[in-house]
This record gives C-alpha cells, sequence and structure tokens, in this order.
C-alpha cells in the first residue's frame, strides 16, 4: 500500500482486509516497503569535511514494540552511507509482536574519530533520526502469547512477589517462559504504562518509563542467558537464543555468533572478567534502549506545558 500524504499509522486489519475489527487477520510474517532518503544536507551537518566523501555511518531501521519488549533493527545500507534513496524491506513475525510496533529510521557512526567540535566523535553514536511510523497489529483471543509475558498485579497482595515499592520484577520460576510484572500498587504509573498515545505529555513519560523497565529487564535477562550456555555453545529454550542472538555480537564486536557465545559464557563465568563485562553490557544497552532519544522527548514536552 501506499501511504497518504501526513499518514504515519498502518492498521493491518484494515489493510489485511479482516472483517472484524476487534479481530486481526491470520499472518505468520508479513514484509513493510518503504524508501529512505537521506539528504546531502544532513550528511554535511552530521559529518566533517573530511568525511563526506565516504562517511562512516550505517543506516538502520529501529523495530519497537512496548508490549512485548522486543527491539530490533534492520540494516538498509553499510559503511560508506552516501546521501541519496534507499529501499527498506523489514520483515515482521506475529509471535513477537502485539499492539503497535513502531519503525524509526537512524543514521549512526561507524567509527571513532580524533578531534572535538560540533561532531559526534564515537563509534556507534545516533547522528541523525527519521520520521517514526506506527503498524498496529490488533490482538486477537488466540492470538501466541509474547515471549515474555507480562501483567499488572498487586505486590503486596501477592506472596510470591517481592515486597516494597517495587516497579517491576523478572518472574523466573518458570525458565522456559519468564513473566515481567508490574506493581499494580503504583496506580498512576500502571495506567500511564498503558497508555496508547504515541503523542503528548503522557506517551511520553510512558516511554521513559518503559525504557527504564527494559534495561533492567534486558540485563536480567543476557546474564541469565549466558549463564545457560553450555560446553557446547548451545542453551535450552529459545528466548534464551533469541537474547543471545540480539547482543553477544555487538559485545565482542565480532560476526561470528557461535565466538561470541563462547566468548560470553568465559567471561560471566571468569571473577576478572566479569567487571569489565558488565561494563560492556551497559554501554551495549545503553545504545540498544536509547535511553538519551525518550529523556530529551519528555523534556521537550514539558517545555511546552
Amino acid at each position: 500500500m501506499d501511504l497518504k500524504p501526513g499518514q504515519s499509522e498502518i492498521s493491518l486489519v484494515s489493510e489485511l482486509g479482516s472483517s472484524n475489527p476487534e479481530e486481526s487477520p491470520e499472518w505468520n510474517t508479513i514484509s513493510v516497503f518503504g524508501q529512505i532518503a537521506l539528504p546531502e544536507s544532513t550528511i554535511e551537518a552530521v559529518f566533517p569535511p573530511e568525511e563526506r566523501e565516504s562517511p562512516p555511518a550505517k543506516l538502520y531501521v529501529a523495530v519497537r514494540c512496548h508490549e512485548t519488549i522486543y527491539r530490533d533493527h534492520s540494516i538498509v545500507s553499510d559503511a560508506p552511507t552516501l546521501a541519496g534513496p534507499y529501499d527498506v524491506q523489514i520483515r515482521l513475525h506475529k509471535e513477537e509482536l502485539r499492539g503497535r510496533v513502531e519503525l524509526r529510521p537512524y543514521l549512526v557512526r561507524t567509527e571513532d574519530r580524533d578531534g572535538e567540535g560540533q561532531f559526534a566523535s564515537k563509534k556507534n553514536f545516533r547522528v541523525a533520526g527519521g520520521k517514526r511510523y506506527e503498524l498496529i497489529i490488533d490482538k486477537q483471543g488466540n492470538e501466541e502469547p509474547p515471549a515474555i509475558d507480562g501483567e499488572n498485579v498487586s505486590f503486596s497482595q501477592t506472596p510470591h512477589l517481592p515486597d516494597g515499592e517495587k516497579l517491576y520484577y523478572l518472574d523466573f520460576r518458570n525458565e522456559k517462559r519468564p513473566k515481567l510484572w508490574i506493581n499494580a500498587d503504583h496506580p498512576r504509573i500502571a495506567d500511564v504504562l498503558q497508555s496508547r498515545g504515541s503523542v503528548g505529555a503522557e506517551a511520553r513519560m510512558r516511554d521513559v518509563i518503559l525504557d527504564q523497565v527494559s534495561y533492567g529487564v534486558w540485563s536480567q535477562l543476557l546474564v541469565r542467558a549466558g549463564s545457560s550456555i553450555d560446553d557446547d555453545g548451545d542453551v535450552e529454550y529459545d528466548w534464551q537464543q533469541t537474547v543471545l542472538e540480539t547482543f553477544v555480537r555487538n559485545l565482542y564486536a565480532i560476526d561470528d555468533l557461535s565466538e561470541a557465545m563462547h566468548r560470553f559464557r568465559q567471561d560471566i563465568h571468569d571473577p576478572d572478567s566479569l567487571p569489565h563485562l558488565m561494563g560492556r553490557i551497559d554501554r551495549e544497552l545503553q545504545e540498544y534502549i536509547d535511553h538519551r532519544a525518550q529523556l530529551i522527548n519528555l523534556m521537550e514536552e514539558g517545555l511546552q506545558i
């Protein structure tokens, strides 16, 4: 389909022809096609003159689903990335998604550089971003649950959950399928997390809170999955494999997944390497979640009130 001028939302129910607005149509995977225009003015604005003929940058589309805490990205162009139009194809799997899926392009540095000034100098720094689009995936009763189940519940009234003022708890009692609990004893926060809007102060607050929760959840999942890697480099559960495939290659800046998993396993079990590993995990999650972008959005929203 072609988007109308100004359109930023796509509903799969209407586009795939479901007769019932309360149900999502039957599908397992879907491909989204589009085009990104990277203007020369953007290259000039974010790279110094000596880098503009061959910009050390990659272009990708970030894919994010709040309800399933799903994050991924689709590479559009590896370095060097020049100004011009780029065709995009993103393949989505229904079992990983629910509610709304956000798609947003970013231009990211791929090399460190010497020098200071107005231009970014660190590798993996996002130097430009484009318009955000949303793909609406409506729920249906027999839909498979997300990779991590989530539920609001009163911690003070639930014996197996921690007491005190905890905001969330990641439950591994069923190691095959971890569950995320949100503390309903904080009703205002729980209500904000359930908000469905994409603009306004409440939406910005929701995104910041979700980023905070996501950081803690991903940290636990990553360390837990790494601790489960056996001598052959294998893990038992699908979620462990998914988490490791998402992160470990970036942690070690290598393309070979098997090698990265073996190195990750060694570092987790080595007391001397573990502190350095946690630093790498922190840097990777900061880049992956990008707290900065959502905090800026919230602050800009606050300045308008």
